[in-house]
């Protein structure tokens, strides 16, 4: 009895320790196996219908109006000051110095720069020629060139004249102002006179001196009156070279 017992107990211990060891041969099998991939069946998605598209009927723009080219703009210019003419005489700018002289009471003045020199009157040393203007005098011979002695008295306001006393020589030499004598000279500035334009019938009046209250003469201007006015001019020059 014993010996059967102790037979069953062992093969009792036996499969109970097979069973041990089948237990853990699964569990390591399992542990070893790689692992299966879950693929999760895809639905394809269900078509999307189209949008439908309405026809566009095209809009016609008008034509762009026509731009015109800009206007050409000129390329500035320095701006420049305008030259103002010179209202004096070219021996009046600055101060100039004129001699004062009488004439048949009147007081005259005449500027140094064109002043060539002042004689003494000397009646036996003229000239007289016949067919010639009343304010003209005669020739006087200075330094080799024939004077044209010129009574000053009748020329500016045919007036006689009160005597005469001393020749102012202008026009390179060429005229002699006969006058009754001579004043001063004086200093005078542009501002100084009142100045005149060269119409009227007295273009040889540059303008009046203030203060002396009298007349400025222009003695370029009043030479070139004298050549013109006198008539006979070519026949005088004959004279001349003929007295000399």
């Amino acid at each position: 009895m014993n010996d059967s017992r102790v037979q069953t107990e062992q093969r009792n211990a036996q499969l109970i320790m097979l069973d041990q060891q089948l237990a853990l041969g699964a569990y390591l099998q399992a542990l070893l196996k790689p692992p299966e991939e879950t693929v999760e069946a895809y639905a394809e998605p269900a078509p999307v219908a189209e949008p439908t598209v309405a026809a566009i009927t095209p809009i016609e723009l008008p034509a762009p109006a026509a731009v015109p080219a800009p206007a050409a703009v000129p390329e500035p210019r320095a701006a420049v000051a305008p030259v103002e003419a010179n209202p004096y005489p070219d021996w009046a700018v600055g101060e100039f110095q004129s001699l004062l002289f009488h004439v048949a009471g009147l007081t005259l003045a005449l500027p140094l720069a064109k002043l060539n020199g002042v004689l003494p009157w000397d009646a036996a040393a003229v000239t007289t020629l016949p067919g010639h203007q009343p304010w003209f005098l005669g020739l006087r011979e200075y330094q080799g060139q024939q004077v044209r002695l010129i009574d000053v008295a009748k020329v500016i306001g045919h007036v006689a004249s009160g005597g005469f006393g001393k020749v102012i020589l202008i026009g390179a030499g060429r005229w002699g102002l006969v006058c009754d004598d001579i004043a001063e000279v004086v200093t005078l500035a542009p501002t100084a006179v009142k100045w005149r334009g060269r119409s009227g019938n007295r273009p040889w009046l540059a303008g009046t001196v203030i203060e002396q209250m009298c007349a400025l003469i222009d003695a370029d201007v009043f030479a070139q009156m004298l050549g013109t006015d006198m008539p006979g001019t070519d026949m005088l020059e004959n004279e001349e070279l003929a007295i000399g």
